[in-house]
């Protein structure tokens, strides 16, 4: 216990020596400061004091001395000094979250390097730009902008600047799974790091390795890697890398399944996260405290703790945000070229000027102007006649806008008036909420009317059945398919009275074959619908599901169980002759089941434009499960927006989540 007690005490004294020698470090700052030399002396201290300060996570001291410098250095226009304040209130920008003010700053600091051929400068500038494009995900960017930093620290013999750009390029590498690729871009920039003793840069390196190994499946390696970091973060005080070296520990814990040890890591993370006033490491903090609550069977905490991990994820990332960093990026490619084009239009300008001072000759000038007047009066009179036949076309064209929009009009109305009696078909909020009571249903048609629907219906012996479907084809087509589909099902339950959901979809089956049959074609229609089939028995606690290419699944202790579907639809098949089969399954008190169309999986979106997929579905079902149904439905029609962006939607959406 004794030996304990000294290694904790000695540890402590070395971190206040640590912060002590900073202190001291800031004090002769300020010292320097109340008695300059020079202006251009003054900027650079201030900025010195800014970046001190902005390594401890002091945003509110650093933004006062950053401040200082900003005005002086436009005072007495000191670029340099002008860029590196710019170049640091881009980094308190970035440390609290707000990545498009970042790199408007960062821009600024670029320009102004550009403008003084301070290539040091600009290399920074491009990595610390690198690394916001990386935070946004548009990892193609960041790569880019990267390799042009690394190129000019190399032929600048910067070695110190390179580490920073290999670090950054193994993270890249790493966003895109290229695991190889990363470590070795680390192992070149903890080399550099270690021998230049840059403790802070080999904290982000080693943590870096630790979340290849994480994510490689080597978690031991990965744990020592992330202490090797944060002890280095304590040792020189840089506080915002240990809130973040926390952070990762607590989440490689719950990882683990380390409950305990992960939330004790993940409240000291949120706890520092807050006082430096960062969105990121307290957004990151309360989803995973949300994902410990859950686990723990805390779902009170658990939901508060996603709920505010929710307001901070939609303050940092929104569409808004993501458009004015592109257009603040093609801004400054753009003013590139501007300024050429401006260059070279003042050096015709002079020309132009020279020439009209070297002919002063009153007769030619008078010529040109009636020359200018007769040639006006003809082109006035040219415009006078087009202005009148226009006028002509556009009474003609007018009379045909009204024609097509009176047209519109009509279709438009049949169109509502067809979802109007679509609609009527569909199972009724009364009856879903008197049967199945704590639910929600995710309806989105791609068009006013749908070939995806739900239905339900009581059944003979007394259990309740819901029929989530996707009809063959969406928009009109798919509407009269869902009705056709819908009234097969009725008389499979009201008229032959079964109850059984392999046999239903069965009898549903042979209905949609043989009324399709008369479609006029040589074998008959192939059309029907995809669907799943849940048998609700409330008194035993039981359901029993047959399916036909659609799933169910059920959210249980933060897991999900998938039910698999027969691989075959409701209608005309090569397998049409195979009986379905259903599936018996005991609930438990809180499962959520859900039952879905294959609509949001196959939406495209995202960065890269790509589907959704089921696992990303998945993934954000087993997050919100825990939520009240009614947020549920909110938070993934949140999800659906965000990541169809400025997609249109492809196909009908149907989702639906019941609680037990």
């Amino acid at each position: 216990m004794k030996k304990y007690l000294f290694l904790i005490v000695s540890v402590c004294c070395f971190a206040i020596a640590k912060i002590s020698a900073q202190t001291k470090l800031i004090d002769s700052l300020v010292l320097r400061l109340n008695n300059p030399a020079q202006d251009t002396n003054t900027v650079k201290m201030q900025n010195d004091l800014a970046w001190a300060y902005i390594m401890r996570g002091d945003f509110d001291n650093c933004s006062k001395y950053v401040n200082d410098a900003l005005k002086l250095a436009k005072k007495i226009k000191f670029t340099k000094g002008l860029a590196k304040a710019n170049s640091i209130i881009g980094g308190i920008y970035y440390h609290k979250g707000d990545f498009d003010k970042s790199l408007e700053y960062h821009h600024i600091a670029l320009k102004l390097r550009e403008e003084i051929n301070d290539k040091l400068g600009v290399s920074a500038s491009l990595n610390n730009i690198g690394i916001i494009f990386d935070s946004k995900r548009d990892y193609k960017k960041a790569l880019e902008i990267h390799l042009k930093s690394l190129k000019i620290k190399e032929e600048l013999g910067d070695q110190i600047g390179a580490s920073y750009s290999y670090n950054s390029l193994g993270i890249i590498y790493y966003r895109t799974m290229d695991f190889p690729k990363a470590l070795e871009y680390y192992a070149k920039a903890l080399a550099l790091q270690e021998k230049f003793g840059d403790k802070k840069g080999a904290s982000g390196t080693h943590s870096n390795m630790g979340n290849v190994y994480k994510d490689s499946g080597q978690e031991e390696k990965a744990i020592e890697q992330y202490f090797i970091a944060l002890k280095l973060r304590e040792e020189v005080g840089d506080n915002y890398g240990i809130a973040s070296s926390h952070l990762i520990i607590g989440d490689l814990y719950l990882r683990q399944q380390k409950i305990n040890e992960a939330q004790k890591q993940l409240k000291i993370g949120l706890e520092m996260g807050i006082k430096l006033a960062s969105k990121p490491i307290a957004m990151q903090s309360y989803h995973s405290l949300s994902t410990c609550d859950s686990s723990l069977g805390n779902y009170k905490s658990a939901y508060e703790n996603y709920r505010k991990y929710l307001v901070l994820r939609d303050s940092i990332f929104t569409l808004e945000s993501n458009e004015r960093i592109a257009k603040a990026q093609s801004l400054y490619e753009s003013e590139k070229k501007d300024k050429e084009i401006q260059l070279l239009n003042k050096d015709k300008e002079a020309q132009a000027l020279i020439s009209l001072e070297e002919s002063k000759k009153q007769k030619i000038i008078i010529f040109s102007i009636c020359g200018g007047l007769i040639l006006l009066l003809i082109f006035s009179l040219f415009i006078f006649n087009r202005f009148k036949v226009t006028q002509k076309q556009k009474h003609i064209i007018e009379a045909q806008k009204e024609i097509v929009e009176e047209k519109h009009k009509e279709i438009t109305d049949s169109i509502n008036y067809a979802e109007r009696i679509q609609r009527s078909f569909l199972a009724t909020k009364e009856l879903l909420t008197e049967n199945l009571k704590d639910h929600f249903v995710f309806f989105q048609p791609k068009d006013i009317v749908s070939g995806d629907f739900y239905w339900g219906s009581k059944l003979s012996n007394g259990n309740f059945a819901l029929v989530t479907a996707d009809s063959t084809g969406h928009g009109v087509p798919g509407a009269i398919m869902s009705i056709l589909n819908i009234s097969c099902l009725e008389k499979s339950v009201e008229e032959k009275k079964l109850f059984e959901p392999n046999e239903i979809l069965g009898h549903t089956r042979i209905k949609i074959i043989e009324r399709l049959k008369k479609d006029g074609s040589a074998e008959g229609g192939k059309d029907g619908m995809d669907c799943s089939l849940i048998s609700f028995d409330f008194t035993n606690n039981k359901i029993t599901f047959a399916g036909a290419n659609n799933p169910i699944w059920i959210v249980r202790n933060n897991q999900i169980l998938e039910f698999a579907p027969d691989k075959m639809p409701v209608g005309k098949h090569d397998k049409d002759n195979i009986a379905f089969s259903q599936q018996m399954v005991d609930l438990q008190k809180q499962d959520m089941i859900y039952a879905l169309t294959d609509g949001m999986p196959d939406q495209f979106g995202g960065p890269k434009g790509k589907k959704f997929m089921y696992k990303q579905l998945k993934d954000l079902l087993i997050t919100i499960s825990i939520l009240p149904v009614g947020e549920q439905k909110q938070a993934l029609q949140i999800a659906l927006n965000n990541w169809k962006g400025d997609y249109e939607q492809v196909d009908d959406i149907c989702l639906i989540g019941i609680r037990v």
